[in-house]
């Protein structure tokens, strides 16, 4: 049964988890005398997670759903808070003190004051007066943490980002935030992350791609790969001098 889904590994494994506990509360009622699920190693899984948006898929969203919409409202306040969305999804004008945003993360407790970036604040500008809660169904209630996923979800989809999502937004915020030159102290003081551990893979991406630039850098770029590419040349030109 775990072996059939192994297309699907996350599903697999829960499969296995359930199978185990009901298999255990049957051996307490002694309808059976043996637990045949115990011991199953549970699949591996990918550990990518969530794509991380580029900044294409950034601009084709912007373009799609314009400021004014609830679409780019969510938008922005996930890539500029730097936030999950269940923090999101809580906040509202009561968050608001001057020009910060402040937030009480879920899973954390962090509590954090996060700036707010003019582009967000064109968005924020845009909800009604009497809408103490920022993000909101059709139904003017706010949103549950799967009917969110799967609004948000559809609003990729109709701007050509199908495979997006509101967390891999948050990635983004953080690669932005690394590629800007901040410390992991900085990031973190963005996005909560506990430990530094968590923020290292943004700023080791960043480090990378400017080691590899300066070093392409000291070898000329393309007139010294030519060069070096037409050493028979160079040394005709000697001999014919």
């Amino acid at each position: 049964m775990r072996d059939r889904k192994a297309g699907f590994p996350t599903a697999a494994n829960n499969l296995v988890k359930i199978m185990r506990w009901m298999l255990a509360f049957a051996v307490a009622r002694q309808w059976r005398m043996d637990n045949p699920a115990t011991g199953i190693s549970p699949l591996k899984i990918p550990s990518g997670g969530f794509p991380v948006w580029n900044e294409a898929d950034i601009a084709k969203f912007e373009a799609h759903w314009p400021v004014g919409s609830r679409e780019r409202l969510a938008f922005d306040l996930l890539l500029y808070t730097a936030q999950g969305s269940g923090d999101v999804r809580q906040m509202g004008r009561q968050h608001v003190q001057g020009r910060a945003i402040l937030v009480q993360q879920e899973k954390t407790e962090a509590c954090l004051e996060i700036p707010i970036h003019p582009r967000l604040k064109a968005s924020l500008d845009t909800v009604p007066a009497g809408q103490m809660l920022f993000l909101v169904t059709q139904s003017q209630v706010g949103f549950t943490a799967g009917g969110f996923g799967n609004w948000f979800r559809g609003a990729c989809r109709a701007a050509g980002t199908p495979d997006r999502s509101a967390h891999g937004l948050r990635k983004s915020a953080t690669t932005r935030l690394a590629d800007a030159g901040c410390t992991e102290a900085q990031i973190n003081a963005v996005t909560g992350h506990q430990t530094s551990k968590e923020v290292e893979r943004y700023t080791k991406a960043r480090d990378q791609r400017l080691l590899a630039e300066a070093a392409f850098a000291m070898i000329g770029g393309t007139q010294r790969e030519q060069t070096l590419a037409n050493p028979a040349g160079k040394l005709a030109n000697r001999i014919n001098n």
